[in-house]
């Protein structure tokens, strides 16, 4: 892929940074050509595909996601490299909104991550329960299924990715559920290679 996306760009040459080109951009330019086959992303040491049909979104892997929040996860990336394969056809259906819908959603997230960054610095710092105290006894958490699963993941060793990880959800679904955690003062978070005797703050 050259400097520009174009109708005239070829398929067999569609490829490109995604510090110069958005993946946004990148997901229209293909839904508005009815494009069908495999965009392959890498960034860091981090690996994702969306699968396209018609131009319509199918599929969407990201590490160890499968669907839509892949695809969201995916959306988020600002750096790394693309390349697109024409002419395959995933067996797989894992995504059922529109083009449409997956753009706008993942655009209110990447607004909502700025709000949740405010609190999380980076995803490689370590969650860790703060002891309660008195006044504290009567305080209640009101958790679904998921939240739970994010909480019986914190150990005081775990990163805030890994936690993401081994609960097979995205890091901006366990992300959101910490942020509220820490505004709750049920949770403070603590940088890698720092001990728990080591003073940890809540991020303002």
């Amino acid at each position: 892929m050259g400097s520009e996306l174009d109708e005239g760009s070829k398929a067999t040459d569609f490829h490109g940074s995604l510090e110069e080109f958005h993946l946004p951009d990148i997901i229209q330019f293909l839904g508005g050509a009815g494009k069908t086959g495999v965009l392959h992303l890498v960034s860091g040491q981090q690996e994702g595909s969306i699968h396209l049909e018609g131009g319509r979104i199918k599929h969407g892997v990201f590490d160890y996601l499968v669907g839509q929040e892949a695809v969201y996860e995916l959306l988020r990336l600002t750096s790394g490299r693309f390349d697109f394969e024409p002419g395959i056809d995933s067996e797989t259906s894992s995504v059922t909104s529109n083009n449409t819908n997956l753009l706008i959603e993942a655009a209110r997230r990447k607004d909502e991550w700025q709000v949740i960054s405010e609190r999380i610095p980076h995803i490689e710092w370590i969650p860790e329960f703060v002891p309660p105290d008195s006044d504290d006894t009567g305080k209640q958490v009101t958790l679904n299924t998921s939240e739970w699963i994010i909480l019986s993941k914190i150990d005081g060793e775990r990163s805030i990715k890994e936690i993401a990880e081994a609960s097979k959800l995205s890091v901006f679904q366990a992300g959101r559920f910490l942020f509220s955690l820490i505004g709750n003062q049920l949770i403070r978070l603590r940088q890698p290679g720092s001990s728990t005797e080591d003073e940890v703050g809540f991020p303002d």
